[in-house]
């Protein structure tokens, strides 16, 4: 009665790589985010590790969807690109930390925190998407 209540797995597309997505941020990358906004300092090899496993689930995503092998109805194409669009900021952000050797200190870290909440940010505008198509994921 009082249980939690069960997500089913969507069967779109479109869905099923949103539900991935969220639960790589909830899982892995939620701990990354929070060390950020607390302005401490990260651990290189298991924040690399992460990072490099998110990145690996990315590119699996944006292969499953590439207009090669997903064939969409043209509605279902502009939520496709800011998917798209989201995971390459993400990508582009996981990069610069690298670069940087997780040394955020010296890129500031509010910057890499409003970088982080931008991609996510976009998540809000495909869920309102997936809404008006009425995805069984949103």
């Amino acid at each position: 009665m009082f249980g939690r209540r069960k997500v089913e797995r969507p069967k779109s597309p479109l869905g099923i790589v949103l539900y991935e997505f969220d639960n790589i941020m909830k899982q892995q990358l939620k701990d990354i985010l929070k060390i950020i906004s607390l302005n401490k300092k990260l651990n290189p090899a298991r924040t690399n590790k992460i990072l490099n496993e998110a990145s690996l689930r990315f590119e699996s995503f944006l292969d499953d969807i590439s207009k090669d092998k997903l064939k969409i109805d043209y509605r279902s194409d502009k939520a496709r690109d800011l998917i798209i669009e989201m995971i390459t900021k993400l990508e582009n952000l996981f990069e610069r930390m690298r670069k940087e050797n997780f040394n955020l200190q010296n890129t500031g870290l509010n910057n890499i925190y409003k970088e982080f909440e931008s991609a996510l940010a976009i998540r809000d505008e495909i869920r309102k998407k997936l809404k008006d198509l009425e995805y069984d994921y949103a």
